[in-house]
């Protein structure tokens, strides 16, 4: 072979071999031997790979330890493996904290892209959504130690060696002399179960404890060249470096099989590490059997019960744990405290099952239980009382069910009404009526004390009223009282309409107030917040209802009214009226009381703003004059009056009209009633030359409080909306018509009636076509106005079913017609 050949072959068998060492770092779950995967010799990206597949397989990173533990990788290729995956998780995070700083000003500027195109966020294949399916029933007692990720049993392996260890082949020993004489030496012990110590020779170590292998390498390195050891000037420590790793056999798991793990692993690491008893397996009958014997029984009960550890063993190599199936479950329901399935071993009872399932709630009941049991044939149930728990032995298939205590009370009374302390109170041997009063701290000063009343639970569930006199109970009579007996003592104002007196006019807080015996006509004006300014106290009014145990034709009052004039000084006691339940006291207005009343000039005026009426007849014209006349800019035919909060009978007329003018004109559009509906004001048409020219006509409307006056500026354009082809505004020719504004806006459209085409005027008034036989006019266009062409009512078409059905009742008018004819 030439020598250039040979670099070129070494070449590709590194090649080969990076490439096979990347193969087992991403097949680390997959491996069944891991014993020769050197962690140092795995890239960072292989790392990561093997992070992820850790993701995906839900596993935790101590289960999977335990996992690699069992497929021959050392303890110490592990340490170093937790190591670089804890390196490379906080680089990857420092990394991913940069580069969302480097991107905040990009997702800032891309903020509106992601409004208008927003992105699944389940699509994120790095948040990990999947539900694992629990290994073991959750109702199961004890599947929640090997259900839980959170929970591990993964051996500890860095601590303090255990005087009971027990040396093997692999074991690392760390041999300390200290004291006069001082060495230290790691040697491990070889497959022959031996080690060789300098100057002492072989030395057979392997099947004893670190306490007995200390004992005797002390007694042989004394005879040699440590003689100090012997005299006890100096002293020898052994402790165990790198602990071997055995192998166990775990069968009847959910994941069954052969595991290596560090020997330092107890039983409960194992069964962790299998997945715990499989869907039948038991829970309490674990067998640990050691040189081919039954070495221990493992009783997971008493460790999840009693908190006893004492079934944590520490294997031994080639032990084998066995679970076998259970022998006996039963089901737990209802009102206790931890329901679920139990697994009952021979011997134990009832008891102990509430035992383990720490015994009854609080509102359970407890006197008894059900069980239903299978008899081989159907279902049977029995009840066992609470005496017989420790005596009766469960059954494979037992359902024990506690139920609940009944929603009732056996030694209830209940008192209300007019006593101090109303409420339930407890029913003792020999209980009066009279003592449950005195419980109750007495009888009011307001109870009814001619008539009391007990509603009585009977045997039978029915109810039953007895009636007592509480004055004769206090002192004479006595009742004994029952269970669910309902003790009622009324108050005399529970016997009595409550009755009130209502003042109205001119009081500061008009209302209703509670009538009081002695209640006077001072009385409640003072209640009222006394007179207003324009109350008239000479003349004041009180209505009173009428009594009458009859109805006669000749009686046709409906009240009687008492006239109290000049009532005079409140504070005085003279001049006053006593009143009675449900009188009306009005107080009326003096007659020449005004209160001030304003309107409000806005447009094209030289002072406009608020005025205050002078005259109770204000007139448009008066309030020309006083804000000064108009501007140069005022548009006269345009100005009107807004006059708002109109009244609800108003409003309603106004609709009714609007609607009688559309069935007349056929005008099947809605937009003007609810135009209507929503306004707030109204709109009064001015003819400002008409009131300018005669003052105190017609015309010249008389102002109402709240008025707003309003002359708007010139403006030359006219608007034409409705049912037209292009609705638009242009500007006012006087030599236009009606039907040129409405060619300019296109033409009338196919549902339009043009025939019925209105003009609205600036001022609010409106002018619609007319027409006396084939003579037809048109409004009048003035600048400010808008023409609307209204929409033809929708006819809708007769179906086929429809024309057959009113052809059938034409054709049946006509057969009527002639045989009337023929008569």
């Amino acid at each position: 072979m030439c020598k250039k050949t040979i670099p070129r072959l070494l070449s590709f068998i590194v090649f080969f071999l990076c490439i096979a060492v990347a193969g087992r770092a991403q097949d680390l779950l997959r491996n069944t031997d891991l014993s020769s995967i050197k962690v140092d010799n795995i890239s960072d990206a292989d790392i990561l790979k093997f992070k992820k597949q850790l993701d995906a397989s839900g596993l935790t990173q101590q289960q999977a330890e335990q996992l690699a533990i069992s497929k021959g990788m050392s303890v110490s290729e592990v340490q170093k493996l937790r190591q670089r995956l804890q390196q490379l998780s906080s680089a990857s995070n420092n990394q991913n904290n940069q580069n969302q700083l480097n991107g905040l000003q990009n997702n800032q500027l891309n903020s509106s892209n992601n409004l208008l195109n927003p992105q699944d966020t389940s699509a994120n294949p790095h948040i990990d959504t999947t539900e694992h399916k629990p290994l073991i029933n959750p109702r199961i007692f004890g599947s929640e130690l090997f259900n839980n990720p959170t929970l591990n049993f993964q051996p500890n392996i860095p601590v303090a060696t255990p005087v009971n260890y027990i040396i093997g082949p692999n074991d690392q020993l760390n041999i300390n002399v200290y004291g006069v004489q001082e060495t230290s030496m790691q040697l491990t012990v070889a497959p022959e179960g031996n080690i060789i110590i300098p100057n002492v020779g072989q030395v057979q170590v392997a099947g004893l404890s670190i306490e007995d292998a200390t004992q005797k390498i002390s007694a042989l390195m004394g005879r040699t060249a440590y003689s100090t050891l012997r005299s006890g000037a100096s002293k020898l420590s052994i402790t165990v470096g790198q602990i071997k790793s055995i192998s166990i056999t775990v069968i009847g798991s959910n994941k069954p099989g052969n595991y290596t793990v560090p020997s330092l692993a107890t039983a409960f690491n194992a069964l962790f590490v299998a997945g715990g008893p499989a869907e039948f397996g038991s829970f309490r009958n674990i067998e640990l059997i050691r040189n081919n014997k039954l070495y221990k029984t493992i009783d997971l009960y008493r460790f999840l019960v009693n908190g006893d550890g004492s079934d944590n063993v520490t294997l031994q190599n080639n032990d084998v744990i066995r679970i076998p199936t259970y022998k006996t479950r039963v089901i737990i329901d209802g009102y206790v405290k931890r329901p679920g399935i139990f697994e009952m071993l021979p011997g134990e009872n009832l008891a102990d099952l509430f035992t383990f399932c720490s015994g009854f709630t609080d509102s359970a009941y407890k006197a008894s239980v059900k069980i239903v049991q299978f008899t081989g044939r159907d279902l049977s149930v029995k009840d066992v009382s609470a005496a017989n728990f420790g005596f009766y032995q469960m059954q494979g298939g037992d359902s024990v069910i506690a139920s609940k205590v009944l929603n009732r009370f056996s030694n209830r009374i209940t008192l209300t009404g007019a006593v101090f302390r109303e409420g339930i109170y407890e029913l003792t041997d020999g209980m009066t009526l009279r003592d449950l009063i005195n419980k109750a701290d007495g009888l009011r000063e307001d109870a009814f004390m001619e008539r009391a009343q007990i509603f009585r639970l009977k045997n039978d569930f029915s109810k039953e009223l007895l009636s007592f006199n509480p004055s004769d109970t206090i002192e004479e009579r006595n009742i004994l009282l029952k269970r669910e007996d309902s003790v009622v003592i009324n108050s005399i104002f529970d016997l009595r309409d409550q009755y009130f007196v209502s003042v109205l006019g001119e009081v500061r807080n008009p209302g209703y107030y509670d009538y009081r015996d002695s209640l006077s006509l001072k009385d409640v004006i003072l209640q009222a917040g006394g007179f207003t300014d324009a109350a008239f106290p000479q003349r004041i009014e009180v209505a009173r209802l009428i009594r009458s145990d009859s109805l006669t034709a000749q009686d046709v009052r409906a009240s009687t009214i008492i006239e109290v004039n000049d009532i005079g000084d409140i504070s005085a006691i003279n001049n006053n009226v006593f009143l009675q339940p449900s009188d009306i006291v009005t107080i009326k207005r003096k007659p020449g009381f005004r209160a001030f009343q304003s309107v409000t000039v806005s447009g094209q005026l030289q002072y406009p703003g608020p005025y205050v009426l002078e005259k109770r007849e204000e007139r448009v014209s008066d309030l020309i004059k006083r804000a000064g006349g108009f501007t140069p800019e005022a548009y006269l035919d345009g100005a009107y009056i807004k006059r708002y909060n109109l009244s609800d009978q108003t409003a309603q007329a106004r609709q009714q009209s609007i609607s009688n003018i559309q069935q007349q004109t056929d005008d099947s559009t809605v937009m003007l009633q609810q135009q209507d509906t929503q306004k707030q004001s109204d709109q009064l048409p001015l003819d400002v030359k008409e009131i300018l020219s005669h003052p105190g006509s017609p015309e010249d409307v008389v102002l109402m409080p709240g008025d707003e006056f309003i002359v708007p500026k010139y403006n030359a354009e006219v608007r034409i909306s409705g049912s037209v082809l292009f609705p638009t505004q242009i500007p006012y020719n006087k030599t236009y018509s009606v039907n040129d504004y409405i060619a300019a806006a296109g033409g009338a459209s196919e549902n339009g009636k043009r025939s019925k085409t209105y003009v609205v005027y600036a001022n609010g008034k409106a002018a619609a076509k007319r027409g006396f036989l084939f003579f037809k006019g048109s409004p009048e266009v003035k600048p400010g106005a808008e023409v609307i062409v209204p929409m033809k009512e929708e006819r809708t078409k007769l179906s086929p079913a429809q024309f057959i059905a009113m052809a059938s009742a034409v054709a049946s008018l006509a057969a009527v017609v002639i045989a009337i004819l023929k008569l």
